[in-house]
């Protein structure tokens, strides 16, 4: 039961190029329609699965629903905001979708106690449903007196395409610093903190939600203030580096934090959350280097590359973890939590020193043309 999980990560990760090439092929319109009906027969699968395999194939179909549901609003923000409110307008989509997951939790939790959750997911499928039906009849791929690229590209020419991005060295360097960064937010926030507050500081259930909830909180807030800082500094590269070194001194903090005060360590962990929602500077500076057609295919191809690093980061901590000896009660030792975060701060100065060599665009100079510099060598 405890791999089931890993079903979704799996759809989601294999659709993230074939979403790419439908997104730039048939518009985020009717390709958020098609994978959230899939999502919503998924949720539906689960809710009257008898058995581990019935289970594991609802969670495979969630994730592949789920897949295109994030870079679909890349690339519709990327149509109908102004190319210099980008990074703004994604920071706004995610704290929004943040928000939305705090709130969810509450009530998912209070029909499972009233309900079942066999009947709260078949309900939460139907929305499914309804939400993608919403999309399909609301949502248009671009504004009216926006100009539709003459013919568009074949099938063909958007998988020729799709070879053309994978082969840019850039996207890699894009890669790298979504890898790195959100996977190191992802491993910690989501895996790792609730074992480290108990293990190192003894906290109950209780006392540990708390925690979580005030860092969960100050990850929207992260996103919310990264968004126009490329605006106010006019630079993209300039925000994501700063943002790489504060989150890796953050990270590094927490590496060398031998106070077992609950504060101090919330403290630190409102800070490594706060410094780490760099995602709408990275993914508006990767489309200023690209030319638009390819924006979906540039988005899903760095995406694939993120959670791939979640996965790996994932499983390389918890071997690092597994290599300490653990206590009467099964508790990891504070120095192997330290170890792991100092690996972790020195792991993003690496990509930092990776991304600094691709060419900046500010948003003043971003003119809608794909900017022909070379990058830093």
């Amino acid at each position: 039961l405890s791999s089931l999980p890993a079903a979704i990560f799996l759809g989601a990760a294999l659709m993230q190029l074939p979403v790419g090439v439908l997104l730039d092929r048939f518009g985020p319109r009717r390709t958020m329609f098609g994978f959230i009906v899939v999502a919503g027969i998924g949720t539906l699968v689960f809710a009257m699965a008898q058995g581990i395999i019935g289970l594991a194939v609802a969670l495979f179909l969630i994730g592949c629903g789920a897949a295109p549901v994030f870079m679909g609003v890349m690339v519709l923000l990327s149509r109908w905001v102004a190319r210099d409110r980008l990074a703004t307008a994604t920071a706004i989509s995610i704290a929004v979708g943040g928000v939305g997951m705090l709130l969810s939790a509450s009530p998912f939790a209070a029909a499972v106690e009233l309900y079942g959750w066999r009947h709260t997911l078949f309900v939460v499928g139907i929305a499914a449903f309804a939400i993608a039906a919403a999309l399909f009849f609301t949502v248009r791929d671009r504004p009216a007196d926006a100009p539709v690229p003459a013919g568009g590209e074949s099938l063909r020419e958007i998988i020729y395409g799709l070879r053309h991005v994978l082969s840019d060295k850039r996207v890699y360097a894009f890669a790298a610093v979504t890898a790195v960064g959100v996977g190191t937010l992802v491993t910690v926030r989501n895996l790792w903190i609730g074992p480290y507050l108990n293990d190192v500081f003894g906290l109950d259930t209780v006392a540990r939600g708390n925690v979580i909830f005030i860092v969960s909180v100050t990850w929207i807030i992260s996103a919310l203030t990264y968004g126009p800082l490329d605006r106010v500094f006019d630079t993209r590269r300039g925000v994501v580096s700063g943002g790489l070194l504060l989150f890796a001194a953050a990270t590094g903090l927490l590496a060398v934090n031998w106070s077992t005060s609950v504060l101090v360590v919330t403290i630190l962990l409102s800070l490594f959350t706060l410094t780490s929602a760099m995602a709408s500077p990275i993914f508006a500076h990767a489309r200023s280097l690209f030319p638009d057609q390819y924006s979906g295919r540039v988005f899903t191809a760095i995406n694939v590359c993120t959670w791939s690093g979640v996965f790996l980061l994932q499983m390389g901590t918890g071997a690092l973890l597994d290599a300490f000896p653990v206590d009467e009660l099964g508790r990891s030792p504070a120095v192997a939590y330290r170890t792991m975060f100092g690996l972790l701060a020195v792991s993003l100065i690496v990509v930092l020193v990776v991304y600094r060599r691709l060419a900046d665009v500010p948003p003043s100079a971003d003119t809608g043309e794909p900017t022909v510099v070379k990058d830093k060598a």
